[in-house]
C-alpha cells in the first residue's frame, strides 16, 4: 500500500472518508448542506489537508468559526468527535500506508482534541 503522494490521494481520503460518514446516522445530520456548499466544503478539506501535506498555501481561513456554527445546529459532541476520528483512522488505514498517513492521522487526532475541547468546555 502506497503513502499519500498528491492532490489526488487527498481527494480520495476525504471523499471516501465523508461517503463513511454520510453512512452513520449520528455524524450525517451534520454535514447536510444544499450541494453548492457541499462541494465548497468538500475543496476546503481536501486544501487543509493539502496545504499541511505539501506546503501548497492552498488554504487560507480558520476552520473554528465554522464549526462553532454547526455546533449550534447540531452538538458537536465527544462521541461524535471520536466516532469522526474512527473513521478518519479507518479510511486512512485502508488506502494508505507510510509517513504521510500517520501524519493525516495524528494531525486529525491534534485538531480533534482541541475542537472537542472548545466546544464542550463545561465551567466547573
Amino acid at each position: 500500500m502506497n503513502d499519500i503522494q498528491n492532490r489526488e490521494d487527498i481527494e480520495l481520503l476525504v471523499k471516501s472518508f465523508y461517503e463513511k460518514v454520510h453512512n452513520e446516522p449520528n455524524l450525517a445530520p451534520i454535514f447536510e448542506m444544499p450541494s453548492e456548499h457541499w462541494e465548497i466544503h468538500l475543496t476546503r478539506v481536501v486544501n487543509f489537508w493539502e496545504n499541511w501535506l505539501f506546503q501548497t498555501g492552498s488554504y487560507n481561513g480558520g476552520m473554528m468559526w465554522v464549526h462553532l456554527q454547526a455546533n449550534e445546529k447540531h452538538p458537536l459532541t465527544t462521541e461524535r468527535f471520536e466516532q469522526w476520528l474512527a473513521l478518519w483512522f479507518l479510511t486512512t488505514d485502508s488506502l494508505f500506508s507510510g509517513e504521510r498517513a500517520e501524519f493525516v492521522k495524528s494531525k486529525a487526532l491534534e485538531i480533534g482534541q482541541i475542537m472537542n475541547a472548545k466546544m464542550n468546555f463545561v465551567q466547573g
